[in-house]
């Protein structure tokens, strides 16, 4: 009994840091699959194309209205110029960002960084990006995790994409409630003063792309895009995985 639950447990194990099943799924992987999804799974995720908000990234419809009417940031100060996502944050890709996150499946950073730049570099404005920044962790939750998953993706991002990484300037100063169960206006509550540029003269003047793993209401992004601003750049995109 206690060899076998010792090699389901080593299953398990080798399965998460060498995956051999869809982590969405469970269905084999393909050998040349870039993300730990099945060939159905990569299908169903609808990675990023033409229909995105040219402002938040989220998916509009085909009506021409929409572009100007985006039901995810009408009316919402956005302190960004424009988002760009990979996939909306459904099973598929929800599945790998949450087994980053709290699977401590780290090795997933490079692939979803690898199609993020893919997408990017569709971007006019990536050319003349001078920085990348990720979203800070506050450093309980970092001790807690380990890791700052935004922070791998954005390192992965800056090298595939052959720009320079600041993960230092933009620190978070408050330990705020976590995002998930709160309402827009919550969000936007919970995570005022959160942020602060500990060196503006690293961001000012410069164009910045702030990468996060995901964009519910945008309320980090805008944060962190204010202070930004404040502390003298010229102009910031944003960038995440799931929208």
């Amino acid at each position: 009994m206690i060899v076998r639950t010792a090699k389901k447990a080593l299953a398990a194990m080798l399965n998460i840091t060498y995956p051999e099943m869809c982590v969405a799924c469970g269905a084999p992987l393909e050998g040349n699959a870039a993300l730990p999804l099945c060939a159905k799974c990569t299908a169903e995720a609808e990675f990023a194309g033409d229909l995105m908000c040219p402002r938040c990234g989220a998916g509009i419809s085909r009506d021409p209205e929409d572009v100007n009417k985006c039901p995810k940031c009408y009316n919402i100060e956005l302190n960004f110029r424009q988002a760009v996502s990979l996939a909306p944050y459904e099973k598929p890709l929800g599945a790998v960002v949450k087994a980053l996150k709290f699977r401590n499946c780290r090795q997933f950073a490079r692939p979803l960084a690898q199609s993020l730049a893919e997408v990017l570099r569709r971007q006019d404005f990536t050319q003349h990006i001078d920085v990348i920044v990720p979203v800070p962790m506050h450093w309980l939750r970092r001790f807690s995790r380990g890791f700052n998953q935004s922070e791998l993706i954005a390192r992965h991002l800056g090298s595939f994409l052959g720009i320079r990484v600041d993960s230092r300037s933009l620190r978070r100063t408050r330990h705020t409630r976590p995002q998930t169960k709160l309402s827009g206006a919550a969000r936007r509550r919970n995570l005022k003063g959160a942020f602060a540029v500990r060196r503006p003269e690293a961001v000012e003047g410069r164009q910045i792309l702030l990468v996060d793993d995901v964009l519910t209401t945008g309320g980090t992004m805008t944060e962190c895009a204010r202070e930004l601003r404040r502390a003298g750049a010229k102009v910031i995109y944003a960038a995440t995985v799931a929208r």
